[in-house]
C-alpha cells in the first residue's frame, strides 16, 4: 500500500468535498500520521559500518537519518554471545558521528549498530507494517477532524440562529469523531494514549511531577546513549 492507497483510505474516513478538505489537507494529515507512527513505533535496523580511523569516532551507518535513534552496537560482529560495547552520538558543527566509550577502535572495524528510524510513505516507498496501516491512517483522519472542529467551532461564533446551531453541532460531531480516530490508532497499534493516561492519573489524584519522576530512563541531557545494563 502506497500514498495513493493511504490517501483514498482517508477520504473514505472523513468524506468531506474538496472544498471543506483539499488533497493537501489529507496530505498534510497522512504526513503527520507517518511522523506519529515513526516516534512511537519506529521501525529497527540493523546496518554495519566501518570505522575510517583509528580512534573512538565513526561513522553513522548507512540508512541513518534524522530523528534515528541509536540502540545497540556490536563489536567485534558475530561472537556468542554477542558483543556489545558502549557507544553515543558525537555532534559538533562538521555532523554527527558513532562515539565508543572507553576504547578505541582500528581504522577498518566493521562495527554492527542496531538503530530505531522514522518509517517512510509515498508514491514508491511503504515501510508501515500492513497490522498497523488502517491505524495510521485513523491518525491522519483524527487530525483532519480536529482541524474541522476548530473551523465549524469558529464559524459559530458569526452565526445565529439555526445556522448557528447546525454549526455547533457540526463542531461537536467532528470533536467526539477525532477522539474516536485517536483511540482507534492507539489501540490498532497496541499502545496507551499519552493523553489518556494522563486523563486518568489526574482523576487518580496523583500529580503531573510524580508522574513525571516515575518514568524510567530519562536522559538529563541532549545525548543518545546505548550502554550495556
Amino acid at each position: 500500500m502506497a500514498l495513493a492507497d493511504f490517501q483514498q483510505l482517508v477520504k473514505r474516513m472523513v468524506p468531506e468535498d474538496g472544498e471543506t478538505l483539499t488533497e493537501s489537507d489529507r496530505d498534510a494529515a497522512i504526513g503527520l500520521a507517518v511522523l506519529r507512527y515513526g516516534t512511537d513505533a519506529p521501525r529497527t535496523l540493523v546496518r554495519d559500518t566501518a570505522w575510517l580511523l583509528a580512534g573512538f569516532l565513526g561513522p553513522l551507518p548507512p540508512d541513518w537519518v534524522d530523528g534515528s535513534a541509536l540502540r545497540s552496537a556490536e563489536y567485534p560482529i558475530g561472537r556468542n554471545p554477542a558483543s556489545l560495547v558502549e557507544m553515543a552520538l558525537y555532534a559538533d558543527e562538521g555532523g554527527t558521528l558513532l562515539v565508543v566509550q572507553d576504547m578505541e577502535l582500528p581504522a577498518g572495524a566493521q562495527v554492527r549498530v542496531t538503530f530505531g528510524a522514522p518509517h517512510r510513505l509515498d508514491e514508491t516507498e511503504d515501510t508501515i507494517p500492513l497490522q498497523h496501516r488502517e491505524a495510521v491512517a485513523s491518525y491522519a483522519a483524527h487530525s483532519l477532524c480536529r482541524q474541522l472542529s476548530v473551523r465549524y467551532s469558529g464559524e459559530r461564533e458569526t452565526s445565529i440562529n439555526a445556522d448557528g446551531s447546525n454549526t455547533e453541532s457540526r463542531a461537536r460531531n467532528y470533536a467526539a469523531r477525532a477522539k474516536e480516530f485517536r483511540s482507534a490508532y492507539f489501540v490498532g497499534i497496541g499502545q496507551v494514549d499519552p493523553y489518556a493516561a494522563g486523563a486518568r492519573t489526574a482523576s487518580s489524584g496523583v500529580t503531573a511531577a510524580s508522574s513525571t519522576a516515575a518514568w524510567p530512563g530519562r536522559l538529563r541531557y541532549g545525548l543518545t546513549r546505548w550502554g550495556r545494563p
